[in-house]
């Protein structure tokens, strides 16, 4: 029994060092290494706050990624109100709007408190970050798979949005 548990284990093991390979430095332009973040200093002067994080240009996603998801997610709710935009539905998309903004509004705050490259350093350029890797939680992937990761379920949501109001206004009589 401890042999069927254990075979998906020793496989995802295989396909983690397979991975671990393929995205090694052998196979990837160098970069600055990561340095985790120093405290946010608190300020009283009224300042903006941030952290400033040596590398942090060349190791993060490129902000255009943020912002495609957040284009993708308002061609989404826009869709919605094109086609649903009247009668009862209009109190559920105003809902949904306002969580939409909420949550991107929340994501843009908190990027304005996240680790800031240091005055005059370089950030890499989309290119550079989709070509390069990225820094995560669980360590480095690549920038396609980044970027792959971030922008499938919002372009998800968008074709089925397109889908749905096509067949609404195609069988609406």
């Amino acid at each position: 029994m401890t042999t069927l548990l254990a075979a998906p284990a020793m496989r995802q093991g295989r396909r983690s060092v397979a991975r671990r390979q393929a995205i090694g430095p052998e196979n990837v332009k160098p970069q600055t290494p990561f340095i985790p973040p120093s405290p946010i200093a608190a300020t009283q002067s009224g300042e903006t706050l941030h952290r400033v994080q040596p590398g942090v240009g060349l190791t993060g996603v490129h902000p255009a990624m943020v912002k495609a998801v957040a284009g993708l997610y308002a061609a989404m709710v826009a869709v919605f109100w094109l086609v649903f935009g009247h009668g009862e539905a209009m109190l559920a998309l105003g809902f949904i709007t306002v969580l939409g903004l909420m949550f991107f509004g929340l994501l843009t705050g908190m990027s304005l408190l996240a680790d800031t490259p240091a005055p005059g350093e370089r950030i890499r350029s989309l290119n550079d970050c989709l070509a390069g890797r990225v820094i995560i939680d669980t360590g480095w992937i690549s920038g396609r798979e980044a970027a792959l990761q971030m922008l499938t379920l919002p372009a998800c949501l968008l074709v089925t949005a397109v889908v749905l109001g096509a067949v609404y206004r195609f069988t609406a009589g």
